[in-house]
């Protein structure tokens, strides 16, 4: 029995696929001249890092699984990056308890090039498999970094100290600027930032990314490269170059390792030069299904009914950059199929929809939130997504549209679920109308996640019981820091929600003529809603997130919720 036939038993008994299945993935397997797992992963039959989480297991390796592309560059630097290159054999780290490196593989074949890497690392190895789309992205992550460095040096070669003013134009598209330029770029993105900085001072130009929410000084450039960095970036934006003295917004778009991105650049003159912000938006993506929001059962089951409804409005709350719009693209992907007309109305159109009718809001042609809405409703929606309602008017219309047979859904600016019944109260709509149509709230708030390799146990103290609400001692994590981290101790965000789904007894509170945000609060409490910090709380006690992420969650919110 070969190898593929092998496997196939093993996938099977892994349930990745029903043995009917098996003889003609090894059979495709066969043709083609490849591996099982190969196969599988290249056609895009299954999820790669299943596939490959069973080929470790198989093979007795452990999976390596992270999405941060960060290795210690003293393990390569010695290393021929043609060697790295043509037999994919990446040093990642050095384990300070056990002083083993961690070499990383995306093809258990490799384990026979292994005494090769022994020429250049003399301590002791520990091998992991790794997917190949990760492995690729490493070695561009490499490669990006030993550019950046050459068009680093190239750059002050070229350049002497001028004004910015009267820089070199032919600069703009010689090779090393467009490599450092580019490299900014790619790295971000790498690193899976939401955000670039770019950021000239006195004596240096500061580059910095926001990951998980923080953000984290990248490198340094000379001030004498900025003016070229500069133009570049807005030449790529469509921006106007000779325009220094007033803020511009542009796009850049981008195809890397074969997603397609998109940079939205904004400028905006200090008194060392212009600053530039780029946020990264991957186009590509499938958007989030509900199950992956970080939703737990209870939760996932009240969203999917709340959204459900034939009519209505469900609203979201929280604060710029909470993912919100990662949660309403989600409602959207759920709801949407041949049998449903679903608009947007957007500012901006943040991901395109496949099947779903997207407006890009234009105030300059009075192609106003309100004004879209109006037209949407003779255009025979049945679900309608606002990106946010900001005045009255759109309030109006769109609790109107909600009572009138449309399933709406929303943001809001307010600070937690409930504060949407006086919100709407407070833009003029009437009580009566707020129950009638308010199908429910979500509030969602970011919090950092532990990073699951160096998270140290902790009993807290004293206050920090009081905090959190405890009556006894009780193990948490606290986050310590790693090569896998970068040393920050944490590694991805997660979603903490408030949700409120209305009911009778709470659309009665909203009537009540002795209505008051107390008393709607208290019922919304007996009534099934679990307050934010709550749910904080949860992810503190289950070792998600650390007791710090938590304070900062709560003294960004009254007191009213404390514990």
């Amino acid at each position: 029995m070969n190898l593929n036939y092998r496997l196939a038993e093993f996938f099977v008994n892994k349930e990745l696929f029903n043995s009917s299945d098996a003889a003609n993935y090894i059979n495709q397997a066969t043709t083609l001249k490849t591996s099982l797992y190969k196969y599988l992963t290249d056609s895009k039959t299954l999820d790669e890092e299943k596939v490959y989480r069973a080929v470790a297991e198989y093979f007795g390796l452990n999976f390596y699984s992270t999405s941060v592309f960060s290795i210690d560059e003293n393990l390569i630097k010695n290393i021929p990056l043609i060697y790295i290159k043509e037999n994919r054999l990446i040093p990642v780290f050095k384990d300070e308890e056990t002083k083993n490196v961690l070499v990383v593989i995306d093809d258990p074949y490799r384990l026979v090039d292994l005494q090769t890497i022994t020429y250049f690392i003399k301590d002791p190895i520990e091998v992991r498999l790794a997917t190949p789309t990760y492995v690729t992205s490493l070695l561009n992550y490499i490669d990006n970094k030993t550019i950046r460095a050459d068009a680093m040096n190239a750059i002050e070669n070229e350049i002497k100290p001028n004004k910015e003013e009267s820089f070199d134009a032919s600069l703009l598209v010689n090779a090393p600027t467009v490599k450092l330029t580019d490299s900014i770029l790619r790295e971000a993105t790498a690193m899976q930032a939401s955000d670039i900085h770019i950021e000239p001072f006195a004596d240096f130009v500061r580059v910095r990314f926001r990951v998980d929410g923080a953000l984290y000084t990248n490198s340094k450039l000379p001030v004498e490269s900025y003016p070229a960095v500069l133009a570049r970036i807005k030449i790529m934006a469509e921006l106007d170059i000779s325009e220094r003295r007033i803020p511009q917004d542009g796009k850049i778009s981008l195809e890397i390792d074969g997603k397609k991105y998109d940079y939205r650049v904004s400028t905006l003159p200090t008194i060392y030069g212009e600053k530039i912000v780029i946020r990264i938006f991957d186009t590509s993506d499938d958007h989030s299904n509900i199950e992956q929001l970080g939703l737990n059962p209870e939760q996932e089951k009240k969203v999917k009914r709340m959204i459900s409804y034939p009519h209505g409005i469900l609203l979201l709350t929280g604060p710029t950059g909470s993912g919100k719009t990662t949660t309403l693209y989600s409602f959207l992907k759920h709801l949407n199929n041949d049998e449903v007309n679903i608009t947007t109305i957007e500012d901006p159109v943040e991901n395109n929809l496949d099947g779903v009718n997207q407006i890009q809001v234009n105030p300059k042609v009075n192609l106003t939130f309100a004004a879209s809405l109006r037209s949407i409703l003779r255009q025979d929606p049945n679900v309608i997504m606002i990106g946010e309602i900001r005045d009255e008017e759109t309030a109006e219309i769109a609790v109107k549209a909600a009572i009138t047979g449309h399933l709406v859904l929303s943001t809001l600016h307010t600070n937690n679920a409930h504060g949407t019944i006086s919100r709407l109260i407070d833009m003029g709509i009437p009580r009566y109308l707020v129950a009638d149509a308010l199908i429910g709230a979500i509030s969602q708030r970011l919090v950092r996640k532990l990073c699951p390799y160096c998270k140290k146990e902790h009993i807290t103290t004293e206050s920090e019981m009081a905090d959190l609400g405890l009556t006894k001692p009780e193990k948490i994590y606290e986050p310590c820091g790693c090569q896998r981290c970068n040393g920050t101790g944490y590694h991805g965000r997660t979603a903490v929600f408030e949700i409120l789904n209305l009911n009778s007894n709470i659309k009665k509170s909203i009537e009540d003529p002795n209505f008051s945000m107390d008393n709607i609060f208290r019922t919304c409490i007996e009534n099934g809603m679990i307050p934010l910090q709550e749910a904080a709380k949860q992810l503190v006690m289950e070792g998600k997130t650390s007791y710090s992420e938590f304070i900062a969650l709560l003294d960004n919110e009254s007191a009213e919720y404390k514990l």
